[in-house]
């Protein structure tokens, strides 16, 4: 038995006869005959029976049926399994990133996958979510981790995890001293925000709302790294994700204060354009993203402020002393 014999089987049996068969494999009627013939002698039994004008299998026929349908199967899965092999060592991927995400949260992930992909090439584009999910929708980028991403016809999000964002000033700020803060204290000092519209600025401005406040903003600036500069020089306070300034490098720089209330945490999503079957490079690159990040201990600290803190302090700052 060969695989020829065997593809040419399988087609008179799901055609219903030799006839159908010779049209679809392209062969003559007489070769499909011999093909089945010659296949029968070696198995030793009949696997076609007439009934009337019509080819029916037999029970071995069946039965070589089932088997016939399993190795075909297996062919195609084998074809695609080198196939996409072959695309993941040679393909590109565009990576649409925030510039604070890829600073702090992605180097060790994307050295990482280009150590064990080094024929894949990586390219990383930054820019605010809304930016992104333009090139996104473009095709200018293959995949994409924005901000509280909401479903959009088209796409398909996976959550990459939670992010905590913090009150910096810079450290010997006097209003940092206590480490606490009260938000009627956080409304009277000088806001450095981001660009009014942001989807960042939004979500800070819901924050400041819930705390029944309204800090005036007296710099907007678009990029963490400028307002962190600001910060650093004292000129105000500003709400950070919190790995942008706990490193050892960063936090002699800077002073998280806790304010009363929940803690304020943004929601992180990996976004793609729907496929029938995403290229594989994308798919891996997707996945060790969202298990990094989501096992990342740097970016969140999940317990309100009340929870964390002394008595002592706790009491001040219910009274608002």
């Amino acid at each position: 038995m060969d695989f020829q014999q065997l593809r040419v089987f399988r087609a008179a049996a799901k055609n219903g006869g030799f006839t159908r068969a010779s049209e679809q494999l392209h062969l003559s009627q007489s070769t499909v005959s011999q093909h089945i013939k010659q296949l029968e002698s070696d198995l030793g039994c009949k696997l076609f029976a007439r009934v009337g004008r019509r080819v029916v299998l037999s029970k071995a026929g069946e039965l070589l049926l089932q088997y016939a349908d399993r190795i075909f199967q297996d062919l195609k899965h084998a074809e695609m399994a080198v196939r996409e092999l072959s695309m993941l060592k040679h393909s590109t991927v565009r990576l649409g990133v925030g510039a604070a995400t890829m600073a702090y949260r992605l180097p060790n992930i994307l050295s990482e996958f280009s150590a064990r992909f080094p024929e894949i090439e990586l390219v990383v584009v930054t820019g605010p979510t809304e930016i992104l999910l333009e090139h996104l929708r473009a095709e200018r980028v293959d995949i994409a981790i924005v901000m509280s991403p909401s479903p959009e016809p088209g796409m398909t999000i996976a959550s990459a995890g939670r992010e905590e964002l913090v009150v910096v000033l810079r450290r010997g700020h006097p209003a940092g001293r206590k480490g606490i803060i009260t938000p009627a204290e956080l409304a009277k000092l000088r806001y450095i925000s981001y660009e009014k519209g942001a989807r960042m600025q939004n979500l800070i401005d819901q924050y400041f709302e819930s705390l029944g406040i309204a800090p005036r903003a007296v710099m907007e600036l678009e990029n963490i790294e400028s307002i962190k500069g600001l910060v650093r020089s004292g000129l105000g306070f500003a709400v950070l994700p919190k790995c942008t300034v706990t490193e050892p490098g960063q936090a002699r720089h800077f002073r998280i204060v806790a304010v009363k209330g929940p803690p304020l945490v943004r929601e992180l999503g990996l976004v793609h354009l729907d496929a029938a079957m995403l290229p594989s490079a994308i798919r891996e690159l997707g996945s060790r993203i969202v298990a990094g990040m989501k096992s990342d201990p740097s970016a969140l600290a999940m317990e309100a402020p009340s929870k964390t803190i002394g008595p002592e302090k706790r009491k001040a700052l219910e009274s608002g002393s």
